[in-house]
């Protein structure tokens, strides 16, 4: 025990010292690898170190790592904490359990059954089911592979056939979505990429058009993947009216709501994501606007029998196969023992933070918290619409705010600011130009904060 007290409490230290260099240096010194490795010894010895060299050597990393914490990181969409979540995630590495059987989980099935039920209920899946995937480009992968099976059931024991499946989904694409095509083996050929709108959303009529036209060609669509909201532009595809196409052709809807499906815990934003009630399947990311540790990325399903006929394999060593072969007994066994429906076997216990979270916050505390969000992205395009320095791309429907600073390249001016330690923000394309992506998914900032974001893009000279 004296070890285990001990490391313990380097532990803790290191973990203040941690939030006390994230308010002294919110963007830390830029340094090529080549520095870091000058700075700090990576290479992994023969010898046993100690206890008091590792734990000297692990400081160094942690003080050396991006603060995605602080109030100077604006560079991905996974900043900000709850702390209790935080917490929860680091009981979660003491525990260890993996979350494929009830035998080895325990209670943390249930954990991660009522959190899964939970979000079931704000996309009106009465009757659902979901499970947790290690992050949202896999769970966007089970949904396709359940799409191809539903479609086509005799895959699961003969394979692909020699037809061709084909995916839809926007100009506005995550690019995981070719690695999943890739990945079940339909061929990036077919991939079809429809044409956004001026503001970023899925081209219904043309969508329609596209599947007409491979429906003459003897081609067998499948699978529509609508977005809310894209990852450049943040902007929600019509899910209403592609889910209208989607039943007219028998094809499976899927909504990536990866990112904001969090504003469904808001009466005043939720209508962002208004017909979501009519996909086949969502995915979701927590880690985002919820602000709990990356990952967490569970794949809900409107059909619960889908998974389960997709991912079941009997294993005796690991769950008793039921002498009852009635569906809904072993739908049952399946709830306990999350490997019967999902597409790997052992898995770390990503629910655990979620169920924190939101017991912590509550729907109440959660509901504020996406509404600070919205709130501070409102606040930040009116700074954008009075300042003749500065140009709005578009008005945004999120929490995403694109623009441009007159004079100054965006890729120069994040370049710039990353390496003089002032802020870290991320840019893209928009049209051919250049966009600074301003995101206030942090609802620990204040307006504050974002009046200092400003400054710094004004002041910094390129």
């Amino acid at each position: 025990m004296k070890d285990t007290d001990k490391m313990l409490n380097r532990t803790m230290d290191i973990i203040k010292k941690f939030y006390e260099h994230s308010e002294k240096y919110p963007v830390l010194k830029h340094k090529t690898p080549e520095e870091h490795r000058r700075d700090i010894n990576l290479t992994i010895s023969k010898k046993w170190m100690g206890i008091d060299k590792i734990f000297d050597e692990m400081e160094k990393v942690v003080l050396a790592s991006p603060k995605t914490n602080s109030k100077g990181f604006f560079n991905l969409l996974i900043w900000g904490e709850v702390l209790p979540a935080v917490m929860a995630e680091m009981l979660t590495a003491v525990l260890n359990n993996t979350m494929h059987t009830y035998k080895s989980a325990g209670i943390h099935i249930l954990i991660e059954n009522e959190v899964v039920d939970f979000m079931l209920k704000k996309v009106w899946f009465k009757n659902g089911d979901g499970v947790f995937t290690p992050w949202g480009s896999l769970s966007n992968t089970a949904a396709m592979i359940v799409a191809r099976n539903v479609k086509e059931v005799t895959i699961v024991q003969d394979g692909i056939s020699n037809k061709h499946f084909t995916v839809y989904a926007s100009d506005q694409w995550h690019y995981s979505l070719p690695k999943a095509v890739n990945f079940i083996g339909l061929g990036k050929n077919n991939l079809r990429i429809i044409k956004s709108d001026k503001y970023g959303k899925m081209d219904v009529k043309a969508l329609e058009k596209q599947i007409k036209e491979d429906i003459h060609q003897w081609y067998t669509p499948f699978f529509i993947k609508a977005t809310a909201g894209t990852t450049v532009l943040w902007a929600f595809d019509p899910i209403r009216e592609i889910s209208k196409i989607a039943k007219k052709y028998k094809i499976r809807l899927h909504v990536d709501a990866a990112l904001w499906w969090t504003a469904l815990l808001s009466k005043k934003y939720k209508h962002l994501l208004k017909g979501i009630e009519q996909a086949d399947s969502v995915a979701r990311n927590p880690h985002k606007m919820m602000n709990v540790p990356i990952l967490a990325a569970p794949l809900l399903v409107k059909d619960p029998t889908v998974l389960l006929k997709s991912f079941q394999e009997e294993a005796d060593y690991l769950v008793p196969t039921p002498k009852d072969k009635n569906f809904e007994t072993i739908l049952k066994l399946a709830k306990l023992n999350p490997t019967s429906r999902s597409i790997q076997c052992g898995r770390r216990n990503d629910a655990f933070k979620v169920w924190t979270a939101l017991k912590y916050l509550g729907e109440e505390g959660y509901e504020k918290r996406v509404n600070h969000q919205f709130a501070l992205a409102e606040y930040a395009t009116q700074i954008i619409k009075k300042d003749k320095d500065l140009k709005l791309m578009l008005e945004p429907e999120c929490i995403n705010v694109c623009f441009q600073v007159k004079g100054k390249p965006a890729q120069k001016l994040c370049n710039k600011l990353d390496a003089e330690w002032i802020i870290k923000v991320s840019c893209g394309h928009w049209k051919w130009e250049e966009l600074i992506r301003l995101t206030t998914v942090n609802a620990d900032m204040t307006k504050k904060d974002i009046d200092n974001f400003f400054k710094q893009v004004k002041n910094v000279k390129i």
